[in-house]
Protein backbone atom coordinates (compact mmCIF):
# COMPACT_ATOMS: atom_id res chain seq x y z
CA UNK A 1 0.00 0.00 0.00
CA UNK A 2 2.83 2.53 0.73
CA UNK A 3 4.43 2.40 -2.49
CA UNK A 4 1.07 2.37 -4.32
CA UNK A 5 0.44 6.10 -1.91
CA UNK A 6 4.06 7.36 -2.87
CA UNK A 7 3.61 6.44 -6.78
CA UNK A 8 0.14 8.06 -6.93
CA UNK A 9 1.54 11.46 -5.28
CA UNK A 10 4.50 11.19 -7.57
CA UNK A 11 2.50 10.60 -10.60
CA UNK A 12 0.71 14.10 -9.51
CA UNK A 13 3.35 15.88 -9.09
CA UNK A 14 4.50 15.02 -12.48
CA UNK A 15 1.53 15.73 -13.68
CA UNK A 16 1.73 19.21 -12.97
CA UNK A 17 5.29 19.96 -13.10
CA UNK A 18 6.22 19.72 -9.38
CA UNK A 19 9.02 18.25 -8.11
CA UNK A 20 7.44 18.46 -4.09
CA UNK A 21 5.27 18.73 -1.76
CA UNK A 22 6.38 21.95 0.34
CA UNK A 23 3.93 20.43 3.59
CA UNK A 24 3.67 17.07 5.13
CA UNK A 25 0.30 16.19 6.90
CA UNK A 26 0.90 13.21 8.60
CA UNK A 27 -1.39 11.11 10.95
CA UNK A 28 0.16 7.65 10.23
CA UNK A 29 3.89 7.89 10.86
CA UNK A 30 5.91 4.58 10.61
CA UNK A 31 7.33 3.58 7.02
CA UNK A 32 4.01 5.55 5.15
CA UNK A 33 5.90 8.80 6.62
CA UNK A 34 9.63 7.72 5.69
CA UNK A 35 8.41 7.19 2.13
CA UNK A 36 6.56 10.16 2.23
CA UNK A 37 9.57 12.16 3.43
CA UNK A 38 11.26 11.37 -0.01
CA UNK A 39 8.92 13.68 -1.40
CA UNK A 40 9.15 17.22 0.75
CA UNK A 41 10.80 19.88 -0.97
CA UNK A 42 13.80 21.83 0.82
CA UNK A 43 11.98 24.44 3.19
CA UNK A 44 9.18 21.78 3.56
CA UNK A 45 6.74 21.53 6.66
CA UNK A 46 6.17 18.52 8.40
CA UNK A 47 2.98 18.29 11.02
CA UNK A 48 3.45 15.29 12.72
CA UNK A 49 -0.59 14.82 14.76
CA UNK A 50 -0.47 10.99 15.45
CA UNK A 51 1.05 7.34 14.94
CA UNK A 52 -1.88 5.58 13.79
CA UNK A 53 0.67 2.69 12.35
CA UNK A 54 1.63 2.45 16.32
CA UNK A 55 4.81 3.18 14.91
CA UNK A 56 6.52 6.43 15.84
CA UNK A 57 8.71 8.03 12.82
CA UNK A 58 12.04 8.60 13.44
CA UNK A 59 13.36 12.16 11.21
CA UNK A 60 17.28 12.75 11.83
CA UNK A 61 18.26 16.23 12.63
CA UNK A 62 20.93 16.57 10.29
CA UNK A 63 18.25 16.12 7.55
CA UNK A 64 16.17 17.90 8.65
CA UNK A 65 18.63 20.76 9.21
CA UNK A 66 19.75 20.24 5.46
CA UNK A 67 16.72 20.21 4.08
CA UNK A 68 15.57 23.29 6.12
CA UNK A 69 12.28 21.54 7.03
CA UNK A 70 10.76 22.28 10.18
CA UNK A 71 8.59 19.93 12.00
CA UNK A 72 5.65 21.04 14.04
CA UNK A 73 4.36 18.36 16.70
CA UNK A 74 0.40 18.84 17.70
CA UNK A 75 -1.55 16.68 20.24
CA UNK A 76 -4.51 17.79 20.89
CA UNK A 77 -4.75 16.93 24.43
CA UNK A 78 -2.34 19.42 25.31
CA UNK A 79 -4.89 21.69 24.63
CA UNK A 80 -6.94 20.79 27.80
CA UNK A 81 -3.72 21.48 30.07
CA UNK A 82 -2.49 24.63 28.83
CA UNK A 83 -4.85 26.54 26.80
CA UNK A 84 -8.18 24.77 27.54
CA UNK A 85 -10.31 28.14 26.10
CA UNK A 86 -8.28 27.42 22.55
CA UNK A 87 -9.60 24.06 22.56
CA UNK A 88 -13.31 24.32 23.60
CA UNK A 89 -13.59 26.99 21.15
CA UNK A 90 -12.08 24.83 18.73
CA UNK A 91 -14.29 21.98 19.29
CA UNK A 92 -17.67 24.55 19.60
CA UNK A 93 -16.50 25.24 16.04
CA UNK A 94 -16.51 21.82 14.75
CA UNK A 95 -19.51 21.21 16.13
CA UNK A 96 -20.91 24.17 14.27
CA UNK A 97 -19.75 22.69 10.99
CA UNK A 98 -21.06 19.06 11.55
CA UNK A 99 -24.31 20.80 12.22
CA UNK A 100 -24.07 23.22 9.07
CA UNK A 101 -23.06 19.89 7.05
CA UNK A 102 -19.68 21.08 6.20
CA UNK A 103 -17.98 18.06 7.62
CA UNK A 104 -19.51 14.41 7.91
CA UNK A 105 -18.42 12.17 10.87
CA UNK A 106 -18.02 8.26 9.80
CA UNK A 107 -19.26 5.47 12.55
CA UNK A 108 -17.76 2.30 11.89
CA UNK A 109 -18.68 1.18 15.57
CA UNK A 110 -20.64 2.07 18.11
CA UNK A 111 -20.50 0.44 21.64
CA UNK A 112 -21.11 0.55 24.86
CA UNK A 113 -18.48 -0.09 27.36
CA UNK A 114 -19.18 -3.73 28.61
CA UNK A 115 -17.00 -4.56 25.56
CA UNK A 116 -14.01 -2.83 25.16
CA UNK A 117 -11.52 -5.40 24.14
CA UNK A 118 -13.47 -7.37 21.35
CA UNK A 119 -13.81 -3.46 19.68
CA UNK A 120 -10.40 -2.72 19.95
CA UNK A 121 -9.16 -6.01 18.07
CA UNK A 122 -11.61 -5.33 15.40
CA UNK A 123 -10.24 -1.50 15.09
CA UNK A 124 -6.87 -3.00 15.20
CA UNK A 125 -7.69 -5.68 12.19
CA UNK A 126 -9.66 -3.12 10.33
CA UNK A 127 -6.18 -1.00 10.12
CA UNK A 128 -7.14 1.24 12.71
CA UNK A 129 -9.90 3.19 10.69
CA UNK A 130 -10.88 5.10 14.28
CA UNK A 131 -10.47 6.07 17.69
CA UNK A 132 -12.01 4.32 20.98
Amino acid sequence: MNQDVTTSIKEFLKSRNLKGVDVLYDPVGGNLAKETRKLLNWGAQILVIGFASSEIPFIPANIILVKNWTVHGFYCGSYRIHQPAVLEDSVRELLSWMEKGLITVHIFILTAYPRPTLHSLQLKIEKQLGKL
